[in-house]
Protein backbone atom coordinates (compact mmCIF):
# COMPACT_ATOMS: atom_id res chain seq x y z
CA UNK A 1 0.00 0.00 0.00
CA UNK A 2 1.49 3.62 -1.01
CA UNK A 3 2.48 5.99 1.87
CA UNK A 4 1.11 9.40 2.03
CA UNK A 5 3.55 12.21 2.34
CA UNK A 6 1.13 14.71 3.02
CA UNK A 7 3.17 18.56 3.21
CA UNK A 8 1.37 21.35 4.44
CA UNK A 9 2.02 25.19 3.55
CA UNK A 10 3.22 26.38 0.08
CA UNK A 11 6.34 27.60 1.03
CA UNK A 12 7.56 24.24 2.49
CA UNK A 13 5.77 22.49 -0.26
CA UNK A 14 7.80 24.67 -3.02
CA UNK A 15 10.92 23.35 -1.51
CA UNK A 16 10.13 20.02 -1.57
CA UNK A 17 9.65 20.17 -4.95
CA UNK A 18 12.49 22.10 -5.28
CA UNK A 19 14.75 19.72 -3.10
CA UNK A 20 13.34 16.68 -5.30
CA UNK A 21 13.78 18.42 -8.62
CA UNK A 22 10.45 17.23 -9.77
CA UNK A 23 9.78 18.38 -13.14
CA UNK A 24 6.29 20.34 -13.82
CA UNK A 25 4.94 17.31 -16.20
CA UNK A 26 4.91 15.19 -13.05
CA UNK A 27 3.00 17.41 -10.90
CA UNK A 28 -0.56 17.40 -11.32
CA UNK A 29 -3.83 18.49 -9.19
CA UNK A 30 -6.37 17.53 -7.49
CA UNK A 31 -9.38 19.63 -5.34
CA UNK A 32 -6.66 20.35 -2.32
CA UNK A 33 -3.53 21.47 -4.46
CA UNK A 34 -0.71 19.83 -5.95
CA UNK A 35 0.46 15.70 -5.66
CA UNK A 36 3.13 13.93 -7.60
CA UNK A 37 3.76 10.13 -7.11
CA UNK A 38 7.43 8.94 -6.08
CA UNK A 39 9.20 6.22 -4.86
CA UNK A 40 10.96 6.31 -1.49
CA UNK A 41 13.04 4.23 -0.04
CA UNK A 42 12.21 1.33 -2.01
CA UNK A 43 8.23 2.30 -1.24
CA UNK A 44 5.45 3.93 -3.62
CA UNK A 45 4.21 7.21 -2.27
CA UNK A 46 2.31 10.07 -3.35
CA UNK A 47 3.60 13.70 -2.04
CA UNK A 48 0.62 15.70 -2.05
CA UNK A 49 0.10 19.37 -0.52
CA UNK A 50 -3.11 20.71 1.14
CA UNK A 51 -2.12 24.06 2.49
CA UNK A 52 -2.46 25.19 5.47
CA UNK A 53 -5.73 25.15 8.22
CA UNK A 54 -7.00 22.03 9.60
CA UNK A 55 -10.05 22.00 7.69
CA UNK A 56 -7.81 21.27 4.17
CA UNK A 57 -5.48 19.68 5.87
CA UNK A 58 -7.88 17.41 7.24
CA UNK A 59 -9.83 17.35 3.80
CA UNK A 60 -6.59 16.57 2.15
CA UNK A 61 -6.23 13.88 4.12
CA UNK A 62 -9.03 12.40 3.84
CA UNK A 63 -9.08 12.46 0.21
CA UNK A 64 -5.89 11.17 -0.19
CA UNK A 65 -6.58 7.61 2.06
CA UNK A 66 -9.72 6.88 -0.27
CA UNK A 67 -8.08 7.90 -3.77
CA UNK A 68 -4.66 6.23 -3.50
CA UNK A 69 -5.53 3.63 -0.95
CA UNK A 70 -2.73 4.88 1.26
CA UNK A 71 -1.64 2.63 3.97
CA UNK A 72 0.52 5.58 5.76
CA UNK A 73 1.17 8.84 6.15
CA UNK A 74 3.88 10.94 6.80
CA UNK A 75 3.75 14.61 7.65
CA UNK A 76 6.54 16.50 7.25
CA UNK A 77 7.05 20.27 7.89
CA UNK A 78 8.09 22.84 9.75
CA UNK A 79 6.94 23.82 13.38
CA UNK A 80 7.37 26.08 16.40
CA UNK A 81 9.20 25.55 19.33
CA UNK A 82 7.85 25.01 22.86
CA UNK A 83 9.94 22.81 24.78
CA UNK A 84 13.01 25.31 26.49
CA UNK A 85 15.46 22.79 26.00
CA UNK A 86 14.93 22.31 21.90
CA UNK A 87 16.50 24.74 19.44
CA UNK A 88 16.07 25.77 15.87
CA UNK A 89 17.09 22.92 13.33
CA UNK A 90 15.74 20.45 16.38
CA UNK A 91 13.78 17.56 14.79
CA UNK A 92 10.71 16.23 16.55
CA UNK A 93 8.15 12.93 15.81
CA UNK A 94 5.14 13.17 17.51
CA UNK A 95 4.07 10.67 20.16
CA UNK A 96 0.79 12.04 20.31
CA UNK A 97 -0.98 15.21 18.86
CA UNK A 98 -3.03 17.95 20.61
CA UNK A 99 -5.56 20.63 19.27
CA UNK A 100 -5.19 23.12 21.83
CA UNK A 101 -7.46 25.74 20.27
CA UNK A 102 -10.51 23.25 21.38
CA UNK A 103 -12.33 24.23 23.93
CA UNK A 104 -14.82 21.76 24.25
CA UNK A 105 -13.76 19.60 27.77
CA UNK A 106 -16.67 16.67 27.09
CA UNK A 107 -13.96 13.36 27.40
CA UNK A 108 -16.21 11.71 24.31
CA UNK A 109 -15.23 14.87 22.56
CA UNK A 110 -10.78 14.51 23.13
CA UNK A 111 -8.80 16.09 21.13
CA UNK A 112 -5.72 14.41 21.61
CA UNK A 113 -4.59 11.00 19.21
CA UNK A 114 -1.55 9.32 20.24
CA UNK A 115 0.83 7.88 17.96
CA UNK A 116 2.91 5.19 17.97
CA UNK A 117 5.84 6.34 15.12
CA UNK A 118 7.54 3.08 15.58
CA UNK A 119 6.98 1.62 12.02
CA UNK A 120 9.46 3.89 11.11
CA UNK A 121 13.08 3.06 11.07
CA UNK A 122 14.63 6.30 13.27
CA UNK A 123 17.88 4.44 13.84
CA UNK A 124 20.72 6.87 13.94
CA UNK A 125 18.73 9.81 12.90
CA UNK A 126 18.64 12.32 15.88
CA UNK A 127 15.07 13.08 16.67
CA UNK A 128 12.82 14.34 19.82
CA UNK A 129 9.93 12.01 21.00
CA UNK A 130 6.82 13.77 22.49
CA UNK A 131 3.60 15.75 22.02
CA UNK A 132 2.67 18.03 18.72
CA UNK A 133 -0.04 20.63 19.14
CA UNK A 134 -1.94 22.45 16.81
CA UNK A 135 -4.41 25.30 16.52
CA UNK A 136 -5.70 27.21 13.74
CA UNK A 137 -3.39 30.65 14.22
CA UNK A 138 0.69 31.25 14.67
CA UNK A 139 1.93 30.12 18.11
CA UNK A 140 2.49 32.98 20.59
CA UNK A 141 3.98 34.04 23.44
CA UNK A 142 1.24 33.57 25.55
CA UNK A 143 0.16 30.07 24.62
CA UNK A 144 3.54 28.94 25.88
CA UNK A 145 3.10 28.26 29.44
CA UNK A 146 0.50 26.45 28.87
CA UNK A 147 1.85 23.89 26.31
CA UNK A 148 4.86 23.58 28.81
CA UNK A 149 2.95 22.32 31.03
CA UNK A 150 1.28 19.18 29.11
CA UNK A 151 4.62 18.54 27.47
CA UNK A 152 4.44 20.13 24.07
CA UNK A 153 7.55 20.15 22.01
CA UNK A 154 6.13 22.28 19.06
CA UNK A 155 3.30 23.72 17.73
CA UNK A 156 2.06 23.78 14.02
CA UNK A 157 -1.45 24.26 12.38
CA UNK A 158 -2.50 20.83 10.90
CA UNK A 159 -0.66 17.89 12.80
CA UNK A 160 -3.64 17.34 15.36
CA UNK A 161 -6.33 17.37 12.41
CA UNK A 162 -4.26 14.88 9.81
CA UNK A 163 -3.88 12.67 13.03
CA UNK A 164 -7.50 12.38 13.52
CA UNK A 165 -8.16 11.74 10.16
CA UNK A 166 -5.94 8.95 10.41
CA UNK A 167 -6.80 7.24 13.34
CA UNK A 168 -10.92 7.45 12.72
CA UNK A 169 -9.64 5.57 9.09
CA UNK A 170 -6.89 3.18 11.01
CA UNK A 171 -4.08 4.38 8.89
CA UNK A 172 -1.10 4.54 10.45
CA UNK A 173 0.72 7.72 10.86
CA UNK A 174 3.56 9.76 11.59
CA UNK A 175 4.69 13.67 12.34
CA UNK A 176 7.91 14.45 11.52
CA UNK A 177 8.78 18.60 11.75
CA UNK A 178 11.71 20.78 12.51
CA UNK A 179 11.68 23.42 14.54
CA UNK A 180 12.07 27.12 12.56
CA UNK A 181 11.21 29.47 15.25
CA UNK A 182 10.44 30.42 18.92
CA UNK A 183 8.44 33.05 20.34
CA UNK A 184 10.40 34.95 22.67
CA UNK A 185 8.07 37.81 24.02
CA UNK A 186 4.51 39.16 23.65
CA UNK A 187 4.82 42.19 20.67
CA UNK A 188 4.94 43.14 16.96
CA UNK A 189 8.20 42.81 16.73
CA UNK A 190 8.47 39.35 17.81
CA UNK A 191 5.90 38.31 15.69
CA UNK A 192 7.68 39.86 12.74
CA UNK A 193 10.91 38.01 13.58
CA UNK A 194 8.97 34.73 14.06
CA UNK A 195 7.93 34.96 10.29
CA UNK A 196 10.99 35.83 9.49
CA UNK A 197 12.77 33.45 11.14
CA UNK A 198 10.54 30.73 9.18
CA UNK A 199 10.83 32.31 5.54
CA UNK A 200 14.61 31.92 6.17
CA UNK A 201 14.76 28.19 7.95
CA UNK A 202 11.44 26.67 6.34
CA UNK A 203 13.69 25.58 3.75
CA UNK A 204 16.65 24.11 4.58
CA UNK A 205 15.03 22.41 7.10
CA UNK A 206 12.52 20.65 4.18
CA UNK A 207 15.33 19.31 2.83
CA UNK A 208 16.68 18.21 5.76
CA UNK A 209 13.80 16.40 6.63
CA UNK A 210 13.24 15.20 3.17
CA UNK A 211 16.57 13.48 3.01
CA UNK A 212 16.16 11.37 6.22
CA UNK A 213 12.92 9.86 4.69
CA UNK A 214 14.40 7.16 2.19
CA UNK A 215 16.28 5.22 5.64
CA UNK A 216 13.09 5.92 7.63
CA UNK A 217 10.93 4.32 4.44
CA UNK A 218 13.06 1.64 3.40
CA UNK A 219 13.31 0.21 7.39
CA UNK A 220 9.46 -0.06 7.94
CA UNK A 221 7.52 -2.77 7.48
CA UNK A 222 4.47 -3.09 4.78
CA UNK A 223 0.85 -2.08 5.99
CA UNK A 224 -0.24 -5.67 7.28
Amino acid sequence: MPVGIQICSGMEWRAAKAYLAVSTDRIQGYPYGEFFLDTVGGRDCVYFHSRRTKTRAAGACQYAIDRWRLGSVVVVGTCGGVDVGLSVGDVIVATRTIQYDCRDRRPEMGHTVEADPTWLDLAGVPVHRGPIASADRDMTFDVLADLRSQGVLGADWESGAIATVCSLNKVRWAVLRAITDVPLQLGEHDANRQVGDYNANAPRLMNLLLGHLPRMLSGSPDRP
